[in-house]
């Protein structure tokens, strides 16, 4: 069994509207090894929220709420505060999971909009690249050893969570105009990483006040609409580290940055690490 696990311990106050990840996990059980997780004997419960992804394998699935139930792959299992729960995987599986337990509001706000509901612990969502991809960067900023105060790490999982929820609004065809706006906007930013954005010229073309798109904006994904363009640039840059051997000129101007001296100042202020030394744990 393969398995990586990360705790963390806040630093200061925690904001209870935003979300605060507590513990990060990663199992992969292969049949051969003949070896289970003992919580999967006895089970465990969440002090927090937490999150399991699926993303390989067949099992059961039981919680104080929910009697035992089949599970396969692509699945997302959600599990509430003070929870017992058993997340099994059959023993001739191959299996692949990630979990996130984290704190704050930001869940109720989900329940509140439908997204899940406290009665309702399993959702088989399908095949999802963007889910994929964003529980693979996860784990793969705490291999590199990346500063557990990252705020990459919230923004990634805040992305998760959008990715459900803008999910959840196309397929049941309930997308409210204040939703519809932050989501449209979204991938405006999205699209524009390049670009250096006036967000008043956003918000006409929306046709909203700024100061109105500024909150409502907040409130969906607890970032400004600067930090959240920030981060989309950091994000695509950490990428272009990894998978290419681009100069950090090139990098810096492929990302919307004025120079590499920028660039770099502004990646060692949010990363913790130099843009020279992140790209060097690619090789461990």
């Amino acid at each position: 069994m393969e398995n990586f696990q990360w705790n963390f311990t806040s630093k200061g106050t925690v904001n209870e509207n935003a979300v605060t990840i507590q513990n990060l996990e990663y199992i992969r059980y292969f049949p051969e090894k003949k070896k289970l997780n003992k919580n999967w004997t006895s089970g465990v419960k969440s002090k927090y929220h937490k999150i399991i992804y699926i993303k390989n394998g067949t099992g059961f699935f039981e919680s104080d709420n929910s009697i035992r139930q089949e599970i396969s792959k692509e699945t997302l299992l959600v599990i509430y505060p003070n929870t017992w729960y058993r997340c099994v995987p059959d023993k001739n599986s191959d299996w692949e999971e990630y979990s996130v337990c984290f704190r704050g509001k930001y869940i109720e706000y989900l329940i509140e909009n439908e997204l899940f509901n406290m009665n309702q612990q399993v959702y088989p969502i399908g095949f999802n690249y963007e889910i994929d991809l964003q529980f693979d960067s996860l784990m793969n900023i705490l291999k590199n050893n990346t500063s557990s105060q990252d705020v990459g790490l919230q923004f990634i999982f805040i992305d998760i969570l959008r990715v459900l929820y803008s999910n959840f609004l196309m397929n049941k065809n309930q997308i409210s105009r204040k939703g519809k706006i932050i989501f449209d906007v979204e991938k405006y930013i999205q699209r524009h990483i390049k670009s250096k954005i006036n967000f008043d010229d956003v918000a006409k073309n929306f046709n909203v006040s700024y100061s109105l798109l500024r909150k409502l904006f907040k409130e969906k994904t607890d970032m400004t609409l600067k930090q959240y363009h920030l981060m989309h640039r950091l994000s695509k840059a950490k990428g272009m580290i990894r998978e290419s051997d681009l100069s950090f000129s090139e990098i810096a101007f492929q990302c919307g940055f004025e120079n590499v001296q920028s660039f770099s100042k502004t990646f060692r202020a949010k990363e913790g690490t130099t843009p020279s030394a992140f790209r060097k744990r690619r090789a461990f």
